[in-house]
């Protein structure tokens, strides 16, 4: 049984580690990336936002057609998604004689496809837990926190050294990475009862069964909110502290690094709290690094911020997978983990919206006040609602 556990549990972690790192790669270093292309903040949080909405459009319908009995595996569906993501990086590395928006359009493509790949990377744990594979999710999703974490600090070494021409390359490598770490994961579809392939996958019923996750979900939104305006922007707020992409890069490692401590231990915190306990207190610590990174006069404060970073976006990120997995009916995860995954997407429309916005108007510490007041928000909505 322990070499059973190994054998999933290292897979996985093969998994998540390739995925946090191609996803860190073409999101956080996009900002430097693109404006070194010519791109203001503004335009860059348009192609941000754009890319995310397509995917909210395109989550739900993905996440009921993987549902289905007769639809391909996790496995199938994530590799076909991964195959198309490094074509588009592979154009973007040939994409010399492209302007700056020919290039954000490519890159803005491949962030729809990783947005779109989260919530199935998260069921594929799920589902392989369901059917009964020894598989520990949280130090396994700890791998994936350490991969950020290496992607963080060696993506700004890089870029301080060689500057930002180098992003599509390396995100070419990462993505070949995350391809074979999918193909060898050893996952098979296991066959749904007829109740399960039967269920309905609209979100109008999905509301219905679930009515206070579902005004929870409006909650999560606006916490992720605060986190999408500091880790989307990132660049610019280690900027306006007095420091350049090589200190954006330990910022970045530090919070990747610390929010592994938690992963590894949920079981443990399990047995103490139930998972919607720990849910529910993770948001009030993105409030606090969300303050704690306003506050902060210098990078050596900032580095102290990070500390918030395991009870905070560490604890979220493991107790949500468990929590959805927990209230949802059978037939109801997969969805369950998109629309998750989804509330996620939406801040990321929303912070990309307005976060080049507020920089451009109001600065980085009007941008980071906008952050403070959506994680205060939204914690008071997710602690208010009770499970259905």
């Amino acid at each position: 049984m322990k070499h059973d556990v190994l054998k999933w549990t290292a897979s996985y972690a093969a998994v998540q580690f390739f995925f946090w790192f191609a996803y860190g790669t073409a999101l956080s270093y996009a900002s430097p990336y693109l404006l070194a292309c010519g791109l203001s903040n503004t335009a860059i949080g348009i192609i941000n936002a754009a890319a995310c909405a397509l995917s909210v459009l395109i989550e739900p319908s993905l996440a009921a057609y993987a549902d289905k009995e007769k639809s391909p595996s996790l496995k199938a569906i994530l590799s076909v998604m991964t195959a198309v993501m490094t074509f588009f990086t592979v154009w973007l590395v040939f994409s010399a004689g492209m302007d700056g928006m020919g290039r954000g359009l490519l890159l803005g493509i491949i962030i729809l496809i990783i947005q779109l790949g989260l919530p199935l990377v998260n069921a594929l744990a799920t589902e392989s837990m369901n059917a009964g594979y020894p598989l520990n999710f949280g130090l396994a999703r700890g791998f994936g926190s350490i991969g950020y974490a290496v992607m963080s600090f060696s993506m700004g070494q890089l870029i301080a050294r060689r500057g930002p021409q180098v992003h599509p390359l390396a995100l070419l490598v990462f993505c070949v990475c995350f391809l074979i770490a999918i193909l060898l994961f050893p996952f098979r579809k296991q066959r749904k009862d007829q109740d399960r392939a039967a269920a309905k996958g609209t979100f109008i019923a999905f509301v219905r069964r679930y009515p206070s996750f579902s005004v929870m979900l409006g909650g999560c939104v606006l916490i992720y909110v605060s986190h999408v305006l500091i880790n989307n922007y990132i660049y610019q707020i280690v900027v306006a502290k007095g420091g350049g992409s090589g200190q954006m890069g330990i910022a970045m490692a530090l919070a990747g690094l610390l929010e592994v401590t938690t992963m590894v231990i949920f079981p443990w915190m399990l047995k103490k709290k139930d998972s919607g306990f720990w849910f529910r207190l993770s948001g009030a610590f993105f409030t606090l690094k969300a303050l704690g990174t306003m506050l902060a006069p210098g990078m050596g404060a900032l580095y102290l911020v990070q500390l918030l970073q395991p009870m905070g976006w560490g604890l979220l990120t493991v107790s949500s997978v468990y929590y959805v997995n927990g209230i949802m009916q059978e037939q109801d995860r997969i969805k369950g983990q998109a629309y998750m995954t989804m509330s996620h997407t939406a801040a990321t429309i929303i912070g990309s919206l307005i976060g080049g916005w507020l920089i451009d108007t109001a600065g980085v510490s009007g941008m980071l006040l906008a952050a403070v007041a959506c994680g205060a928000v939204g914690t008071g909505i997710v602690c208010l609602k009770k499970d259905s």
